[in-house]
């Protein structure tokens, strides 16, 4: 691990220690002096783990809150090693820490939206840290965690680190900051990754005014090494860092700076607690509110040099079919600036007895400029069709204004929830007339004291236009030019549980048709199928059975697409976690889980990866899948502190180095890893 990375470390525990030492004396100024009035914010929703310490996220449009936990959990810490499959029972992964990846489960990828798509960003979503995901609180103790993970020798090093720290101001002013960095050497030649996110955010819950505010950003940097030149090398050669690969002198850069304000205006009156006749709450009539954000991303591609030799130049060949700009080398750049306005009003659930759901109506106003880089020869892309704009430094922009309004009914109280929402775009994309319209419903039905039935729906139906830069662009290795069709889907799902304590058991099942569907080819082009209709059929499975002190914990997803030459799925994908689970000591304050997980796909041509664009692709050479990924774990809870040990890939040890789930990209082979999170509270 490089000295700076040992420097950033010593800081930030250092700064978990100096906030824990203050917090008596920030309470005692702060929060311990404000009336009981402001002091009934914490009693707003519960409080979880004990700590005084109420967590939750906030959508990107309207800042609708979504109560969460802080992370305190006790099972299944050694998951943080991977974190593409923490939101998805599958992927399609580049196979080292912070590289590109993409869910091998349809509807659990990141669906696109006819404003502000960035293409290039899309193999990221799984650890992009965005507005939607960043966490809020509200704590009467300052609260920070601090989380380390490492695996690997010195060649194969990984280290993860995550630091989060928060505290109150006073009862309704909060203020955070969240860091999370990824350094993966890799097992493979020129494969190393090095990536920072993180966001500053704070807010403000008053009756009558609050506001929510991000500032973040996103690095992703990583070599390409556009896979082994031979997949059957793994099992001949030891040392994997000395199998051949494509490419060599080359690395591509994702970087993303976004800053995000939310305010809403609260007209209402203050009511007498019916159950306290002295205590009065204000209750919101109507809601005003306005976010705000700008978002600047960009993409970069650099080849140091392209090779002239025989042999590297067909590794390179095999890869690359075109240099349009220059032979000598790549350096290109494209880069899209974002500004989202969004107004809404809202009459809200819960005002007098007879106002069961709420109303909402809003209008949004974005403006978007795509831009291009060109080579670093400094090579204008003029397009006179497209009114570019060329400047004296190479760049080309393209500018664009977008208007939507819609509207919406919901109901967020209760057993039984639902919403409706509508958008249509009304200016922009050339004109092109899109619309999302979709809806979901849950409710929960008690059956006996302890054993309740959940029943959930969920759907949609979008005419979106496509992403700007699937019809428009242009780079040293691909230029492309399109006029596509709007992209129409539906989709619906509907699932029902019964959660009780020895048998856990959730069955689901879904539909999903696609007209006018996008993807990327066997060149790598993006490509529009206009002939047929595709559909996916989904069933999912969850089973989580307990017995004494034994646990097996199941998942099972079953696909069926129509068109597999088009849209390639694994038929199934499973996950199975078998461990020993008990607690030690006074007040059960040592928990320890041991156990092994399975994660298993069937066989499928996976979609490759192009490392010029950082798009997924299709193939039909290579199939992928009906490899058991095996890790062996022990995970230890002792009060706020959690650790775990693990040897990753397992299943290496016995079985045929088959570990791909993307095409000539490798997971890393076994190796020993551990991790250890401390959360504090003072």
């Amino acid at each position: 691990m490089k000295l700076s990375r040992y420097i950033l470390l010593i800081l930030l525990f250092s700064t978990q220690l100096v906030l824990a030492k203050e917090s008596n004396t920030l309470n005692k100024d702060t929060l311990a002096t404000t009336d009981p009035k402001e002091e009934n914010f914490f009693m707003r929703k519960p409080a979880k783990a004990g700590e005084g310490t109420i967590a939750w996220k906030v959508s990107e449009d309207f800042a609708d809150e979504t109560q969460c936990s802080p992370d305190t959990a006790t099972l299944d810490f050694h998951e943080y090693t991977t974190p593409v499959y923490r939101n998805t029972l599958a992927s399609e992964w580049l196979g080292n820490l912070g590289l590109p990846s993409q869910s091998a489960i349809f509807y659990q990828r990141k669906e696109t939206d006819y404003t502000g798509d960035f293409l290039f960003k899309h193999s990221f979503y799984d650890q992009y840290l965005g507005p939607n995901n960043a966490f809020f609180y509200n704590t009467k103790r300052p609260y920070s965690n601090i989380t380390y993970l490492s695996g690997g020798l010195k060649d194969q090093e990984e280290d993860h680190l995550i630091a989060n720290l928060s505290m109150n101001a006073t009862s309704k002013l909060n203020f955070g900051i969240f860091a999370d960095y990824k350094y993966g050497r890799g097992s493979y030649y020129n494969q190393s990754t090095d990536d920072l996110s993180g966001y500053i955010n704070g807010s403000y819950r008053g009756d009558k005014y609050s506001i929510y505010f991000i500032a973040g950003l996103n690095n992703y940097k990583q070599f390409e090494n556009g896979g082994l030149l031979n997949d059957q090398l793994i099992s001949t050669v030891d040392d994997a860092a000395n199998i051949p690969v494509k490419l060599s002198n080359t690395w591509s850069e994702y970087k993303s700076f976004y800053f995000w304000v939310n305010q809403q205006f609260h007209i209402g009156e203050n009511k007498i607690d019916p159950n306290d006749s002295e205590k009065k709450d204000f209750i919101p009539l109507m809601t005003i509110g306005y976010t705000t954000k700008y978002e600047y991303s960009r993409k970069k591609y650099y080849e140091r040099s392209i090779p002239t030799d025989s042999i590297n130049l067909s590794y390179y060949k095999s890869i690359y079919d075109n240099n349009y700009y220059s032979r000598t080398a790549t350096l290109d750049t494209c880069a899209q600036h974002f500004f989202k306005n969004v107004v809404s009003i809202t009459f809200n659930e819960g005002y007098k007895d007879w106002m069961v759901f709420s109303l909402r109506a809003f209008a949004e106003a974005d403006f978007e400029q795509n831009r291009f880089i060109t080579d670093s020869l400094g090579i204008n892309v003029e397009n006179s069709i497209l009114g570019w704009n060329d400047t004296l430094c190479g760049k080309s922009y393209h500018n664009q204004a977008l208007v939507s309004v819609g509207g919406e009914l919901f109901k967020r109280k209760g057993n039984t929830q639902y919403g409706v929402l509508g958008k249509v775009l009304v200016l922009g994309r050339d004109n092109r007339m899109a619309f999302d319209v979709s809806g979901d419903f849950s409710t929960k039905i008690k059956l006996k004291d302890d054993l309740h039935l959940n029943i959930s729906a969920l759907g949609h139906i979008k005419n979106l236009n496509p992403s700007f830069y699937t019809e428009h662009y242009y780079s040293n290795h691909f230029v492309w030019e399109n006029q596509f069709n709007n992209t129409w889907s539906a989709r619906g799902y509907a699932e029902i549980g019964i959660p009780y304590k020895y048998c856990n058991f959730k069955i689901g099942a879904g539909w999903q048709g696609l007209k006018n569907y996008i993807y990327f080819n066997k060149q790598a082009m993006p490509t529009q199928d206009n002939e047929h209709f595709i559909q996916i059929i989904n069933a999912d499975l969850q089973l989580n059975l307990s017995a004494w002190l034994l646990h097996w914990d199941n998942k099972v997803s079953f696909q069926y697409v129509n068109e597999p030459s088009i849209l390639p799925l694994p038929m199934i994908s499973a996950y199975s976690n078998f461990y020993f689970r008990h607690s030690f000591l006074k007040n059960d304050i040592l928990t320890v889980q041991i156990g092994v997980d399975c994660r298993f796909n069937t066989a499928y041509y996976a979609n490759a990866y192009m490392p010029a664009t950082g798009v997924f692709y299709l193939q039909d050479e290579t199939l992928v899948g009906n490899y058991p990924l095996m890790n062996a774990y022990v995970n230890l809870h002792l009060k706020q502190f959690r650790v775990y040990l693990m040897c990753y890939n397992l299943s290496a040890a016995f079985m045929e180095p088959t570990y791909f789930t993307v095409p000539h990209y490798p997971l890393n082979p076994i190796m020993f890893k551990f991790g250890l999170s401390w959360n504090f509270y003072d």
